[in-house]
């Protein structure tokens, strides 16, 4: 479970105490690193790294104690392998793994994928110039980072089963409650992505459970992925199964990609025959879409990076007419309501 790759991350965790700085500095993606961390705390049953209170960004990430005790068990057994074939003899390790000069991008965006965020980064782009990074690992994943200080925003589409309210129950799950804004950002438009035509005449979930259809689905945490099994557990109720027996009757449920124009360029290459996701993600592919569903995308930022320039700029933008028009030319299916840009959720005190 534990290689040196995993290894050096949560070395570099610990030296660090961020997990983008770490990615930067082992050459890796954000992505990489955080589903490194998040499979290995799935397969020891608990949990590797957590939050860091303080610090000057207000917090970051450090090993639990055992995390800590899997990297110091690693490093002894590595170093008696390295000592015992001669490669560094007792000094230790052969090489490090790290980068010797860190740059961190000024600005960092972590959650779900969407086209509307990246027309509001370029519309800042225009006013400022800034480095930044946009790594789409899911809402769950956003949320996380949030509460780890990693990220200055995240993008979220979280659907709660009880209050079918979007995002807001989901800070309290994640410990944000008390520090966390919830900013209103746009409604998108979530359905099947399908061929050109739509030959299979695939119209609902219904029709991929026990079918022949391919699908191309979601990673594990992302929020169109939460979406699409509760849709599959309703079909599943319905049909009188479980979600499990649901699930297993799809093909191809078990397929999974990272993002939604991944999705289009699966099904427009034939490779699926649908998968559920965005419009603009099939109108880039110039293939078909059924919609099914209205959903909000918002954005989650650390009350106290409120005063971050570039977060005044993000929020700025979010609220303004020129990212509405823009929204409505570059990403059909997405688009702004009275309230966006408007906080819609306050840090308890």
């Amino acid at each position: 479970m534990l290689g040196s790759k995993e290894a050096d991350i949560l070395e570099g965790v610990q030296r660090f105490g961020s997990l983008v700085a770490t990615a930067r500095a082992l050459g890796i993606s954000y992505a990489h690193a955080w589903e490194s961390i998040n499979r290995l705390s799935e397969a020891l049953g608990t949990p590797i790294i957590e939050a860091r209170k303080g610090g000057v960004s207000g917090g970051g990430a450090k090993l639990t104690a055992y995390g800590q005790e899997a990297l110091d068990t690693y490093r002894k057994f590595e170093q008696k392998a390295v000592t015992a074939l001669s490669i560094a003899g007792k000094k230790g390790r052969a090489h490090t793994a790290f980068a010797p000069r860190l740059v961190l991008p000024d600005f960092m965006v972590i959650g779900s994928d969407c086209t509307g965020v990246r027309v509001l980064l370029d519309i800042m782009l225009r006013s400022r110039k800034f480095s930044y990074e946009y790594v789409t690992v899911g809402s769950s994943a956003g949320l996380a980072a949030i509460m780890l200080g990693e990220a200055d925003v995240a993008g979220v589409h979280l659907l709660d089963e009880e209050t079918h309210e979007f995002n807001v129950p989901f800070l309290k799950r994640y410990w944000l409650d008390h520090k966390a804004v919830l900013i209103r950002g746009y409604e998108r438009s979530q359905g099947l992505i399908v061929a050109k035509g739509n030959p299979k005449h695939i119209m609902t979930v219904d029709g991929l459970v026990g079918g022949r259809s391919r699908l191309i689905n979601r990673t594990l945490g992302s929020g169109t992925r939460t979406l699409f099994d509760m849709l599959l557990s309703d079909v599943a109720r319905r049909r009188g199964k479980t979600f499990g027996e649901a699930s297993a009757s799809v093909k191809g449920y078990d397929t999974e990609v990272r993002t939604h124009e991944e999705v289009a360029r699966a099904v427009a290459e034939g490779k699926a025959d649908a998968g559920f996701g965005i419009l603009p993600a099939a109108s880039k592919q110039d293939i078909g879409f059924v919609e099914l569903m209205k959903e909000r995308f918002d954005f989650v930022m650390d009350e106290t990076r409120l005063r971050r320039p570039l977060v005044k700029l993000f929020v700025k933008i979010l609220s303004s007419k020129e990212f509405s028009r823009e929204l409505k030319l570059k990403a059909p299916g997405l688009t702004t309501t009275a309230d966006t840009g408007k906080t819609i959720y306050k840090p308890r005190r």
